[in-house]
């Protein structure tokens, strides 16, 4: 018999996404950001399964924010590696990219990453961090700067929030 529960989980909040270092060969040790979010739905399923005396989980959905600048076939593959030999092994696992969107206090305007992007574009270029083969936003090292490089395109207010695609969520967790 199925048992289906829906979770909402806040990768940011609720669950510490610690650094994992992930590669084939001592040489290539890699940092990365997609191996800890797969390690922490993995935690996360795992810890439920246990909890609710399930053989095994069949399915996850995962909502992935816009704003973790997650690469989903990467996190796809460590959800793999990470699931196989556990009750996870042969889940069916979706992920889907949850758009990002922001707010301003100060009016309640709200506005989506296309916005935030053109606005981004006219970035000095001495606040990029400079990377072997791009110049880039510290946004991608320290997403929770948006806030400093974007404003309210009604009132031209910086007291913004983000009000969507920060975090990651678990929508969907069948277990048997």
């Amino acid at each position: 018999m199925n048992r289906m529960w829906d979770f909402t989980f806040s990768a940011r909040m609720d669950v510490p996404l610690q650094s994992l270092i992930y590669g084939p060969t001592a040489n290539s040790w890699l940092r990365m950001h997609e191996l800890s979010v797969a390690q922490s739905i993995t935690d996360f399923a795992l810890s439920e399964t246990q909890k609710q005396n399930a053989r095994r989980v069949t399915e996850i959905s995962v909502d992935v924010g816009e704003l973790m600048q997650v690469d989903t076939k990467v996190l796809l593959d460590a959800l793999n590696m990470l699931m196989s030999g556990t009750k996870l092994k042969g889940c069916k696992v979706r992920v889907r990219v949850a758009a990002a969107s922001f707010s301003c206090r100060r009016c309640l305007s709200s506005w989506g990453m296309a916005e935030a992007k053109s606005q981004l574009g006219a970035v000095p270029e001495d606040l990029l961090v400079k990377e072997p083969d791009s110049d880039e936003l510290p946004l991608h090292f320290l997403p929770y700067l948006y806030p400093a490089f974007i404003h309210c395109p009604r009132c031209g207010s910086s007291d913004i929030a983000v009000t969507e695609g920060e975090d990651v969520q678990i929508r969907k967790m069948v277990l048997e």
